[in-house]
């Protein structure tokens, strides 16, 4: 797991500096303070299971594979988008990619909502 967020962080340090002011290394996670003040906590422990949060003050928006929302299309993978209720469909994520490739999309997808809010 070590391997793997170190791996997150030289992403973050090549492609995602300009949105990234801070980086906290957990046991469990990484934060990421963004430059609006948010701030994003990844969970990536094994291959398929993960959890990027993020957080914008009363709003949150969280991709995940928690084995719930069996509704959902892309079960596991779901979003919560603004809400811990309004679950969504994980079009951002995408199964069978890597680690390294779904970090990306998701932090792809962060700088796209910042810049269009």
């Amino acid at each position: 797991m070590l391997l793997r967020y170190l791996t997150f962080l030289k992403i973050v340090n090549e492609e995602f500096s300009d949105m990234v002011v801070n980086i906290e290394l957990h046991p469990d996670r990484i934060r990421l303070i963004l430059t609006d003040k948010s701030w994003v906590d990844i969970r990536y422990p094994v291959e398929d299971k993960f959890s990027f949060h993020w957080q914008r003050s009363e709003k949150i928006y969280r991709i995940d594979t928690a084995p719930h929302h069996r509704n959902i299309k892309t079960y596991p993978r779901h979003i919560h988008l603004g809400s811990e209720n309004n679950i969504v469909e994980d079009n951002v994520t995408e199964g069978g990619k890597s680690p390294e490739d779904n970090f990306r999309r998701f932090m792809l997808w962060v700088r796209n909502t910042l810049q269009n809010d």
